[in-house]
This record gives structure tokens, sequence and C-alpha cells, in this order.
């Protein structure tokens, strides 16, 4: 696999992107947990410290009715500095501490004073608190406060405290302080970092050996027209890629390629077919060339001789200047070197100026031309190029009409466009040769006659090709032919 390639980008993004959500994951896992925890054991010591200060609430009540009952005053029954209540505060302290649920509770009762009269069993030394706690507690508030102080052992803990003022006729009587180690906390944090230390760059490993995997499979496919495109030369463009089974992204691409190369192969043909044509079409000429010249300069020749040669010459040169004219403007238009300024054109203006134009040519071949005019129908375009493509079209359909015929013009808006038809009364075009009339140099057999270089057509069509348009042509022997120019109205 090389540095760079698409399947180890792939794969490193992936483990990327992975290790960042994995990581996002971890640490709102670990603060959750954290949180949870943390709320469960405020909320157990919260509770613990409302039933251990109710249950001694309820044994001074029946302390108090035996008190009242053996005629105490009531005034001697006040739990302030009360030596009963401190017993009883101490004996629910000692029955109590051996509970399941106070195990790992730390119970501290203090009077007023801040003096300690009751703890639990399960620590060696009364826990000293700040002062602020007793203050607030003094006030009547409770709260919770993490302290650090000795547990079972005298090695400091980490202790969740919570305080509760027990209030009487609106005096604070006693406080109590319920503590729990917060060692079970730390533990479970501690096995899940533990935990997620393991599976993070377990599962980004393995996530990666799983992308490579996939991306094998995912690209196979791609190699595969990796390696068919490299055999592909312009002497072999027969070859296609393999197009995969699944109908995806890749069998697309693999679809378009072959276009492509359907389109290049056809691009290559026609340009090959042009330079043979082309060469054909030139050679011609410059053989009449050398021959005439050759001929001429044989033997002396008198000045009438040579000035009919110089004619001669001079017309296969005006030959072989429209043929090179014709190919520079096709490769212009297929390049779309156009550099004239679009403009709008009335196309019906345009048509009624080309036909008076060849009333002349019409009337010396006794071809009538039926035209009328049809204003607005305006398009954006090239007024020459496009004058040029209505001349050859209706140029074409008067040498090939028969003496005596009609060449029909009609220009109309349809559907958003100007559509043009140029219909002839001739010889028309056979079947098999319909579908070529548009090639360069192609010429049917009857036209061959009337001169030409077979580009008028395939000039026509890249014209109105630049401009969007469409070009078509309908025939049928002996009956005449159909010309069909449709443009996109301005």
């Amino acid at each position: 696999m090389q540095w760079g390639s698409l399947r180890l980008k792939i794969i490193i993004s992936h483990m990327a992107l992975l290790t960042l959500l994995m990581l996002c994951f971890s640490i709102v896992l670990y603060d959750r947990l954290l949180g949870d925890l943390s709320t469960n054991l405020d909320n157990l010591l919260q509770s613990r410290a409302q039933g251990i200060a109710e249950a001694i609430d309820t044994y001074w009540e029946i302390e108090q009715r035996e008190a009242q009952h053996d005629g105490i005053s009531p005034t001697r029954l006040s739990k302030t500095n009360n030596p009963n209540f401190i017993k009883i505060a101490q004996r629910w302290v000692i029955e109590e501490s051996n509970r399941p649920d106070l195990l790992d509770i730390i119970v501290q009762i203090s009077d007023s004073t801040g003096t300690v009269i009751a703890s639990s069993p399960n620590i060696s030394q009364r826990l000293i608190f700040p002062k602020d706690i007793f203050q607030d507690a003094l006030n009547g508030r409770s709260r919770f406060d993490t302290v650090k102080a000795p547990f079972s052992s005298h090695a400091p803990t980490m202790l969740r405290v919570f305080t509760k003022p027990v209030s009487e006729n609106a005096t604070v009587v006693y406080i109590v302080q319920v503590a729990s180690p917060m060692t079970s906390i730390h533990n479970a944090l501690a096995d899940l970092k533990t935990i997620l230390m393991v599976l993070l760059p377990l599962t980004i490993v393995c996530t990666g050996l799983i992308g490579y995997a996939l991306a094998t499979v995912t690209l196979r496919p791609i190699a595969a027209m990796i390696k068919s495109v490299q055999q592909i030369t312009a002497r072999n463009l027969k070859l296609r890629v393999p197009v995969p089974r699944s109908r995806d992204e890749i069998h697309d691409l693999a679809v378009t390629f072959n276009d492509m190369l359907a389109r290049l192969e056809q691009s290559f043909d026609t340009q090959r077919q042009f330079v043979q044509d082309a060469s054909h079409e030139l050679k011609t000429p410059l053989t009449i060339l050398e021959g005439e010249i050759s001929v001429a300069l044989k033997k002396p020749r008198t000045p009438e001789e040579y000035e009919s040669v110089l004619k001669s010459c001079l017309e296969e040169i005006e030959r072989l200047n429209m043929i090179v004219g014709n190919l520079l403007m096709l490769a212009r238009l297929e390049d779309r070197a156009m550099v004239a300024e679009r403009q709008p054109c009335d196309i019906g203006q345009m048509l009624a100026d080309i036909v008076a134009d060849m009333e002349v040519l019409a009337s010396q071949k006794q071809v009538r031309l039926a035209y009328v005019p049809t204003p607005g129908l305006m398009v954006t375009g090239i007024p020459e190029y496009l004058r040029r493509v209505f001349v050859n079209l209706i140029d074409n359909a008067i040498k090939y009409s028969f003496p005596e015929g009609t060449v029909t013009i009609t220009a109309y808006r349809s559907g958003g466009s100007i559509t043009v038809t140029v219909h002839d009364t001739g010889c028309g075009i056979p079947e098999q040769d319909l579908p070529h009339i548009f090639d360069r140099f192609y010429r049917v057999d009857k036209a061959r006659a009337t001169g030409g270089f077979g580009l008028g057509l395939s000039i026509a069509r890249s014209i109105v090709g630049a401009h969007n348009g469409t070009i078509s042509a309908t025939s049928s022997p002996e009956q005449g032919t159909t010309f069909t120019v449709s443009i996109p109205e301005h």
C-alpha cells in the first residue's frame, strides 16, 4: 500500500474520525458516570441523615413521654445540654452502626457548640471539619462538602460529608453529619479508565484492519479499471474498462469512462477520416497544378499558352484557398473560437434579403423561390454565420431542383425556437446517403457533377450547433429534400 494512496487516506481518515468520536464518547461517559455516582452518594447521605434525625427524635419523644409520666418538669426535657439526649444519641449510634446500610457510613452528632456528643465506632478519632461548615449549620443551612480526613485507618481519605442541622423552636439544637469515603467512586472511575484505555486502541486497530479489508474490496473495481486504462492507447481505443455489477458510483464511473472512450474513438475515427478526405481533396488541385506547370516547362510556349496555363493554375489556387478557408472555419467553429460578437438577428428579414439576392441564380436554373416574409423572428447570434447557413441551404436547393421546380422557404416560431425549412423539388437524396450528408467531404454521387467540396453542410451543422440549435434533413427520391433548422429564440 503506497503512501498517499486513496486506500490509505480512507483508512487514516476513518481511524482519525473514530478516535475523535471515541475520545468524545469516553469523556462524556466518564463525566456522566462521575456525576451519577456523586449524585447517588449525595442522595444516600441526605437520606441517611434525615433517617438518623427522625430516629433520634423518635427516641427522644418516647423519653419525653416516660419523663412526663414520672412527673418530671417539661423544662428539663430540652435537648440542649441534656445528658439524657446525649445518651439517646450515643445509644442510637452504637446500636445502629452495625446495620448493613451503614457499614460504610460515618455518623457524627454534635451539639450547637460544635462538641461531638456521638460518633460511629468505625472512625479512630473525631473528624474535624472547617469552621464554616458549622457556621452554616448554626444558621440552619444544610450543605455537602468534600474533605480529607482519617477513616478506619490513620491514612487520610477523601470523604463526602452531608451536614444537617436539627432545630427545635427555630433554634439549632444539634447537628447530624453523615460522611462516606469516595473510594467506591474513585475505584469505579479507575476501572472505567482502564477499560477505556484498553478498548480505545483495540477498537481503533480493529477498525483499521476492517477498514483496510473494506477499502480493498471497495477499490478492487477501480484497480481493475486502472489496469485496463493503462492498456488503452490511440491504436486500441476499442478497449473498454470492466463495469462492476454493483449499481454504485464506481459502476457509474466505469460507464461514464466507457462513454468517454467511445466518444474519443469516434473523434479519432472522424479526425482520421477527415485527414484522409482533406488530403484527397487537396491532392487533386495540387496534382493539376504540378501537371500543368510541368507541361508548360517542357518546351517554350507562346504568351497565349502561358496565359492559359496561368489562368488554369489560378483556378486551382482559388480552389485550394476555398478548401483551406472552409477547413479553418470548421476548426474555429468546433473550438468555439468565434471572435464576432453575438447580436440580435431578425431571421425573417435575413431570409428576405437572401431570397432577393438569389433570384438571379434561381431564374438561370428556371427555379422559382417561394417565401413569405415573417417579421419578428428574433434570435441571438452572428449574422454573417447564420446567413452562410441559409445561403448554403437555398443554393443547394436551387442546384438540385428540376427545371420549372420550386424552392419553398418558411420561417415560424415553434416552442421557444425559430424554425426555418427549405424544401426543393429535386432529385432527392438516397436513403443510404442521408445519414452522412453532414459529414466532411461527403458528397452524394448525383451531386458530384455540380462541383463543390462536400463541406457546406458540415459547416452549416457546426454553425447551427454553435448557436445551440439543430439541423436535420428529410428526403424522398425524385420528390425533393427538406432541410429544417431550429435556433433558440432571442
